[in-house]
């Protein structure tokens, strides 16, 4: 692969490259540049973000504009452990979770808070397209939109508080 044209995802200890071209995703070292694996990714058109964890890579991946998916990666290796259908916006690790901003098939924006291991989902809340920012804290979950509109829901369950 030729690093020079490929996405370049700069990591703790590692660092990943896609090749859009030959739709490979390649793992290397950080430190000596070495490779540790490559994984074919044929239905892919970008890697949008890259995540990490202790154990795994979660890449948001899209194949048309408002189509794509959530990948689950583990890192030792490049295996794919679970995905998540929906083009992904945004993707965070906090308090033990993955949460995710994605818009599915319909057109629809959501924030989900996912379990890490099998990539269940843990709850969902349905969003307006508008949402301009959004704050993680472990009382609450601010999202603020455009319009002025503001929502706080409960990490826990996603329920909006009063």
């Amino acid at each position: 692969m030729d690093k020079t044209h490929a996405q370049k995802f700069e990591l703790k200890n590692k660092t990943l490259f896609f090749d859009r071209e030959k739709l490979v995703l390649l793992c290397a070292s950080s430190d000596d540049g070495k490779n540790i694996w490559a994984k074919k990714m044929p239905d892919i058109a970008d890697v949008v973000q890259i995540i990490e964890d202790e154990k795994n890579y979660y890449l948001s991946c899209e194949y048309a504009e408002a189509s794509g998916y959530c990948l689950a990666v583990d890192k030792a290796n490049g295996s794919s452990l679970w995905y998540i259908p929906g083009r992904p916006f945004f993707n965070v690790v906090f308090e033990g979770f993955l949460y995710l901003i994605f818009i599915d098939e319909k057109d629809f924006y959501y924030l989900i808070k996912v379990e890490r291991t099998d990539g269940s989902k843990v709850w969902f809340h349905r969003i307006a397209p508008d949402l301009a920012e959004y704050s993680f804290r472990n009382d609450r979950i601010l999202l603020v939109y455009a319009s002025g509109t503001e929502e706080k829901l409960s990490p826990q369950t996603g329920l909006p508080l009063r």
